[in-house]
């Protein structure tokens, strides 16, 4: 068997509570990242994009 294949294929194995911490971190790092671009835009900007 090749290992290099054997190593693309593998799935780690972890408990729901961890994947749920996972994934909770996930959902919060996806929000501050929102919040922090809608922050940098302001309404002047919103409207010059819309025009161009």
């Amino acid at each position: 068997m090749d290992k290099g294949k054997l190593k693309k294929t593998y799935q780690e194995v972890i408990s729901i509570e961890e994947y749920l911490r996972k994934r909770q971190k996930i959902k919060e790092s996806e929000q501050k990242e929102k919040a922090a671009g809608m922050q940098e835009k302001s309404p002047a900007w919103l409207l010059a994009e819309l025009y161009v």
